[in-house]
């Protein structure tokens, strides 16, 4: 490599100070394009990429903060009466015998179960904003309960 060496050594040196000078600076120029076109640009771009991807991230999670808060994990909630009333009787620990739907959007149930079971879920579904619209009860001296009753949403 020394005799190449010297070869191009000899050269540059026949060269006028201009032409060296010259070449000196047309070195200068393409090192500082390639190092921008090879190594700033695109890190650059990743970075600018970054940080829009980092804004958007954080324009979704303030977006999600705005939602309502939803209680369906903790406490799930139907969305008709009809579910309403059986996941609420199921938690109460009554049980549905039978359930008629109305066109009106009234729903006729028959209970059974413990008398306490069916105050505590009646009191509860009148918060839920349900109506209850008749109500006939038969009680066993062991307050066993069989209930037949009409509720509709308010």
């Amino acid at each position: 490599m020394t005799p190449l060496f010297a070869r191009y050594s000899n050269r540059w040196q026949q060269l006028p100070a201009r032409d060296r000078l010259t070449l000196q600076l047309l070195t200068l120029f393409l090192a500082a394009t390639l190092f921008w076109t090879l190594l700033y640009r695109p890190q650059h771009q990743a970075l600018q990429q970054a940080e829009q991807h980092f804004q958007e991230v954080l324009q979704l999670q303030a977006d999600l903060l705005k939602l309502p808060m939803l209680t369906t994990a903790h406490n799930p909630q139907p969305n008709t009466l009809a579910g309403l009333v059986t996941s609420s009787t199921a938690a109460a620990n009554l049980i549905i015998e039978r359930m008629d739907s109305e066109d009106s959007g009234r729903l006729n149930l028959n209970l059974g179960g413990p008398l306490e079971g069916l105050l505590k879920w009646l009191d509860e579904v009148e918060n839920q904003g349900i109506n209850l619209v008749s109500l006939q009860l038969e009680v066993s001296p062991q307050a066993m309960v069989q209930a037949r009753l009409s509720i509709e949403p308010y």
